[in-house]
């Protein structure tokens, strides 16, 4: 990658998409010196360049090693760095030990505004599965079993990644499962709950691609035939497979149908979607459907551009999508009666505050997770929560606030640090009108 704003002053702060990158596996021969376009300033035809491979195999570029590393996004957008908090002047002494960092997330009381995204059925999701959800009901969180887990590992599969979180359960939180297209045709929420699962969550979208489905990369010619008989879409490549999920179509009646059919279950649903052009309108749906059909909608997890674990596009994932916390700045002073989520980039307790005060009710993390679950298992978990709560409570500190769930909506304490930042988030940039 190379810093544009050593060549191009007007993009200071930017960096653009090359056509090499560690990522995806390839590299140009003077990275330093890059064309507007990205592309070598002076090209000598070696081919190992994201061109060259696609001149190879034809096909679009996949993050690289999949199933060892993570992925997400490097494109710079204004993001949550970009946003600096004032401190609240005047008010009560409150001692930063003493906050109260308990919340109610979804239709249930947790340790803190905090939950472990969805991961599905992607290698490095399932390998740390039982200690994501061991860690996260010590730590007195919600985690969703994401995507895919009982179509790639069936029922016993799904069964390791929900007993883990209800054997350590000790009233804070709740474990899910997630429902994908695919999966509604499957029952997959059923079988869930049937498992212990205490709330569902169906998958609309994520902000890594939305309008694509989950996707995995395998070996096994008789998995490509189980997954083609489930209506999977399967690619066959020159030494693997990948698995292509639907990610089904969005509209008033297929939301309809997919949402009454989980009421019948009679658990909280949680809804996951992508932060994008008709989210405002879709959140006045779910809202519609909750008071007329009486469905117990508690919370929706709104995903936007900055996160993702898995083997999404390149290309999709660097130049799709738009930050989760945008959405307060369209949805401004409408009010819904769930819970909403942001995630999506979050990796510590100030920025969980950040999105608190932008109007978030709670913040979900993925790829932090899994990084504190590689390091320590399920005590890297328990122990990154506990650095959560912590800055959590040093953030109240400054606001003069003796309770976490307070922060909630004190944009008013919030400024950007840029003209770019100020209009995607909603915020102002002159402090002098703040003091």
């Amino acid at each position: 990658m190379t810093e544009n704003n050593k060549s191009y002053p007007e993009l200071k702060g930017l960096k653009r998409h090359n056509v090499g990158c560690i990522v995806t596996g390839t590299s140009v021969v003077n990275p330093q010196h890059a064309s507007p376009s990205g592309l070598c300033a002076v090209c000598l035809k070696e081919g190992m360049c994201e061109i060259g491979k696609k001149a190879k195999t034809g096909r679009t570029v996949f993050p690289e090693p999949f199933g060892v590393a993570q992925f997400s996004p490097e494109k710079r957008l204004p993001f949550l760095s970009d946003i600096q908090i004032l401190p609240q002047i005047t008010g009560k002494e409150v001692i930063f030990r003493n906050v109260k960092t308990d919340a109610n997330i979804g239709g249930f009381k947790c340790s803190a505004p905090l939950a472990i995204a969805a991961m599905g059925s992607t290698i490095v999701a399932h390998k740390h599965g039982k200690d994501l959800a061991a860690g996260a009901a010590k730590a007195g969180i919600p985690m969703t079993v994401g995507e895919n887990v009982y179509i790639t590992y069936g029922k016993k599969g799904l069964k390791d990644r929900i007993k883990p979180y209800l054997d350590n359960y000790h009233r804070r939180g709740a474990v899910g499962v997630q429902v994908n297209a695919n999966e509604f045709k499957l029952n997959v929420g059923k079988i869930g709950v049937e498992l212990g699962a205490q709330y569902v969550e169906l998958k609309l979208g994520q902000g890594c691609k939305m309008g694509l489905g989950g996707e995995i990369k395998f070996k096994s010619a008789k998995d490509a035939e189980k997954y083609k008989k489930m209506g999977i879409t399967v690619v066959k490549g020159k030494e693997c497979y990948e698995r292509h999920c639907s990610p089904g179509g969005i509209s008033e009646e297929s939301l309809k149908k997919m949402i009454l059919k989980h009421k019948s279950l009679r658990i909280p649903i949680w809804i996951k979607i992508a932060a994008g052009r008709g989210i405002v309108d879709t959140l006045k749906y779910f809202q519609k459907i909750k008071k007329k059909e009486h469905v117990n909608i508690k919370c929706v997890t709104i995903d936007g551009y900055g996160g993702s674990t898995g083997m999404s596009p390149w290309l999709i994932m660097n130049e799709v999508g738009v930050p989760s916390w945008t959405i307060f700045n369209a949805i401004n002073k409408k009010k819904f009666d769930f819970d909403i989520m942001l995630t999506g980039g979050f990796t510590n307790g100030i920025e969980v505050g950040k999105g608190m005060m932008l109007g978030a009710d709670a913040i979900a993390m993925g790829r932090t997770f899994l990084i504190a679950a590689n390091v320590k298992k399920a005590k890297g978990i328990e122990n990154y929560v506990k650095s959560v709560k912590e800055e959590l409570q040093m953030l109240c500190a400054t606001q003069r606030l003796d309770k976490v769930k307070e922060l909630k909506d004190r944009r008013e304490n919030l400024f950007a640090i840029s003209k770019e930042a100020a209009d995607l988030f909603g915020l102002k940039t002159n402090v002098k009108k703040l003091l």
